[in-house]
């Protein structure tokens, strides 16, 4: 074991061990609110940086000191790129200031992991709110990651980073594709404006201009210069007017305006904390020692509360299972209550002693609600979508990977009904390049554009979706956008047996196609 994991050990043990009502930061902490921006553009544009900048107040010296303190992994550290999700802390205080989380004295550039707690834990006590930056990744191989981010860790708003001497990169229009197709607010960032030479900075806001001003994006675009502009788009908060804010993380140029707008910026999403069931969506796992099984996620419904009795699952064969959840920690601080919108960690175990609860049990996407709710698990639902992009044609039983906040699986297009073209606006052209759909002898076809009502399959186990959440397919450069429009409590037992009734008729449809074949070819004579 390392010295951080013993470090780790230690401070959830000495947590897990604290009873009676919360009193201090942990008492103070629940009536903080909490602001989500997810972190998204295209690899080496500086993401890492400007969130070490923000979180520990100090500048980068433009060798990478600032990110050292932001990444997870050995190996993004050593690469520079990071590969992982990961949440850093910014409070906020009375005076609107903003209160640094990776600050400490002396040492090195790391941080320990009791650093850490006792920083995030001098942040909530002296905190009004608090903003919790999610960094992801930016290369193309990580876009599922990014995409899991986007859509598991409930993000208010975006911020676009674009690396000024690089432009605007393919994967720079992938991100904000996603980041439209979900509908989030987001603002730009054009970062080392210190070292991009003057045309080449007009080239890059020229381009981004004109993709924001787009049909498809229908954003507009403000560049904030001073104080002025950024209280302009605080006062005018709306889905169309898009900040871009040029900046530097190694002189500190614009930086002062970037947190005087983060500093204004109020929590978008509305949540249902007097719900009577309780819904915590599991994102991350974790096993620690002495403590046992431990999972992160958010409150999407309700208040979990500490030593309360839940339901875990689904699990393969779509059942819940009874749970007890011991204790919260919310931002590194025991909690009691922990309430819808907010994101927090749980130790859980099974009610049974004699059952032993692994961290191989749980896994992303799973969700701890209340008894009395009677959950039930779905393996096929109904979604009207939009097909984004498509090289050629999609047909039925074309299985894609469906991403619906923290559920990513593989699911079938079972049946395909009400094609459609999207609408043309009155200069008769279309907002994305539509083809129309084709009718063949195999069934209805797909085409970029076009919209249709899909029943879709899971392929490996049954998942948790409530009707009217967006969900993301893609499949290579296949992606299309969607919405849950009805869910079916179809047994999993039943599936199954379609499933093995589909490879039966595949069977039989092979045989025959050999058997035609042979046929073809004639007889043939034997040698001699």
């Amino acid at each position: 074991m390392t010295t951080q994991d013993k470090e780790t050990t230690k401070q959830v043990k000495k947590d897990d061990n604290r009873t009676g009502k919360p009193n201090g930061a942990e008492g103070k902490s629940q009536q903080i609110h909490e602001l989500r921006i997810a972190t998204i553009g295209n690899v080496d544009s500086g993401k890492s940086t400007i969130i070490g900048v923000l979180t520990g107040g100090e500048l980068d010296d433009g060798r990478g000191r600032a990110r050292s303190k932001i990444f997870n992994l050995r190996h993004e550290a050593e690469t520079g790129r990071t590969s992982s999700i990961s949440q850093h802390l910014v409070g906020i205080n009375a005076e609107g200031k903003l209160v640094h989380s990776n600050t400490h004295k002396g040492g090195g550039v790391h941080l320990t992991t009791a650093q850490k707690y006792k920083s995030w834990r001098e942040v909530m006590e002296v905190s009004k709110s608090v903003i919790t930056f999610v960094d992801l990744c930016g290369h193309e191989k990580y876009l599922k990651t990014t995409i899991c981010g986007l859509t598991g860790t409930f993000p208010d708003y975006a911020c676009l980073v674009v690396g000024a001497n690089m432009g605007v990169t393919k994967m720079t229009k992938e991100h904000l594709g996603i980041v439209l197709a979900l509908k989030i607010p987001f603002y730009v960032i054009l970062t080392k404006v210190d070292i991009c030479p003057p045309n080449v900075l007009k080239r890059t806001k020229d381009k981004l201009v004109k993709i924001l001003k787009s049909r498809f994006a229908k954003k507009m675009p403000f560049e904030v210069r001073d104080e002025t502009d950024v209280g302009t788009c605080l006062q005018n908060q709306s889905s169309k007017l898009t900040p871009i804010f040029s900046l530097s993380a190694v002189t500190g140029q614009g930086v002062k305006y970037l947190e005087s707008y983060l500093s204004g910026l109020a929590p978008r999403q509305t949540w249902d904390s007097e719900a009577k069931n309780v819904e915590f969506s599991i994102e991350e796992t974790f096993n620690v020692t002495g403590v046992g099984v431990v999972v992160s996620g958010s409150v999407t419904k309700g208040r979990l509360i500490a030593n309360s009795k839940l339901l875990l699952g689904p699990f393969s064969d779509g059942g819940f299972r009874p749970v007890l959840a011991k204790t919260l920690q919310r931002k590194r601080v025991p909690m009691s209550v922990c309430n819808a919108g907010e994101s927090c960690a749980v130790a859980i175990r099974y009610l049974k002693s004699k059952e032993s609860l692994k961290r191989a049990d749980v896994r992303r996407g799973m969700v701890l609600v209340d008894p009395t709710s009677e959950p039930k698990a779905t393996v096929s639902f109904e979604a009207d979508i939009l097909v984004l992009h498509h090289p050629t044609t999609i047909k039925e039983n074309y299985q894609s990977v469906i991403h619906c906040h923290n559920v990513r699986q593989t699911a079938k297009m079972v049946k395909i009904n009400g094609v459609r073209s999207m609408k043309k606006k009155k200069q008769d052209k279309p907002e994305v390049p539509v083809k129309k759909a084709v009718n063949d002898s195999k069934g209805v076809c797909l085409r970029t554009g076009n919209k249709a009502s899909v029943l879709f399959r899971f392929m490996a186990r049954p998942e948790v979706l409530h009707e009217g959440s967006t969900i993301i397919f893609r499949e290579g450069t296949t992606k299309g956008v969607g919405k849950v429009r009805k869910v079916f409590n179809d047994s999993y037992k039943d599936t199954t047996a379609y499933s093995q009734l589909e490879v039966q008729k595949k069977n039989e449809r092979a045989t025959t196609s050999k058997k035609s074949r042979r046929r073809t070819k004639g007889h043939v004579a034997p040698r001699l």
